[in-house]
């Protein structure tokens, strides 16, 4: 199945003067903010037809949500109306507590003499944490109208505790089976990645009036990206009581789950204001932009990342 993520390719750190003014030069900048970040896993129902008979598993939702600081910084070379981009932001950890449901039902088959069903109630507590970098070009097509285009690369790393409890029971009379119950608790280990191209335009709005002496900007990106999930559960020990015996067992003490993959295409928007200081070539700005990203694979390890961002810079521009 094609695998899609949409993806929030990117705001425009792009500011140009007009071309007259400007043969070679490099501003570096840094900025700051805050961005309102949350994960969403989708609910979904697979189905996997085995040796043994049908396994279908359903899935709700979870949800994990926090605002995170950041940090980024870059540079952009301009040469006349032509210049290049390069940027890197890090978003500091974020924790928040996720409940969901999932349902597993197996058909009988050969080892397992009757239909089953398996619930289980889950509670995830996350710590995670976000990279990324993007290199761009573009050309001022015309009088503070930019195209631009580039090359992108997202990583968010989650580590989690994870607990619930589970039981089981027949879904057919034909032959009875003990009823199972018990609980569980582990780890899991969660690395979501996206590369790929983006395209987009900018346009500065110019404003001198007053006390206001700078531009105002908008901006749209689109990205088309590859996506990667990686799933190491570690850790996991369950306590089960079936037909009035308790006993403790450990499973899943590694069991790696790497290269899920999938593709996307989505959409980014943002405004900034940047603004002139009496310093030559200094200038600060301030923006919000918003970023989604959609992630679709071939076993519905379906999920939404989304994100909205303030932050507050200072850039210096100088000839070379």
């Amino acid at each position: 199945m094609a695998k899609k993520i949409g993806i929030a390719a990117l705001s425009a750190f792009i500011w140009l003067e007009p071309a007259s003014a400007l043969d070679l030069s490099v501003q570096p900048r840094f900025k700051s903010g805050i961005q309102y970040y949350e994960y969403e896993r989708e609910s979904f129902q697979s189905v996997v037809q085995g040796s043994q008979g049908q396994f279908i598993e359903s899935l709700g939702k979870a949800k994990i949500r926090n605002w995170l600081p950041f940090v980024s910084g870059g540079a952009t070379v301009f040469i006349d109306r032509f210049f290049v981009d390069f940027n890197v932001q890090h978003s500091f950890d974020g924790e928040d507590r996720s409940n969901f449901n999932n349902q597993d039902f197996v058909a009988g088959g050969n080892s397992l003499p009757t239909d089953t069903i398996g619930r289980t109630s889950n509670t995830i507590n996350a710590n995670f944490d976000r990279l990324e970098w993007a290199i761009s070009v573009g050309f001022e097509v015309y009088d503070n109208l930019v195209l631009f285009a580039g090359y992108k690369q997202s990583t968010t790393d989650f580590n989690t505790d994870i607990q619930g409890d589970f039981n089981s029971l027949q879904a057919s009379n034909m032959i009875p089976i003990p009823f199972l119950t018990g609980s569980y608790t582990g780890e899991l280990d969660l690395e979501l990645e996206y590369d790929g191209p983006f395209v987009g335009t900018s346009y500065n709005w110019r404003i001198k009036q007053g006390f206001m002496d700078g531009a105002l900007s908008f901006n749209f990106a689109a990205a088309f990206l590859d996506g990667t999930v990686d799933l190491n559960f570690r850790n996991v020990v369950a306590n089960t009581v079936s037909g009035g015996t308790s006993f403790d067992f450990q499973s899943l003490s590694e069991n790696q789950w790497n290269d899920i993959k999938g593709d996307s295409i989505g959409l980014s928007f943002g405004v900034a204001w940047r603004g002139i200081t009496p310093i030559s070539g200094l200038t600060y700005s301030m923006g919000v932009a918003g970023y989604r990203y959609e992630f679709d694979s071939n076993n519905s390890s379906d999920f939404n990342e989304t994100q909205v961002r303030m932050d507050f810079g200072l850039a210096y521009a100088f000839d070379i």
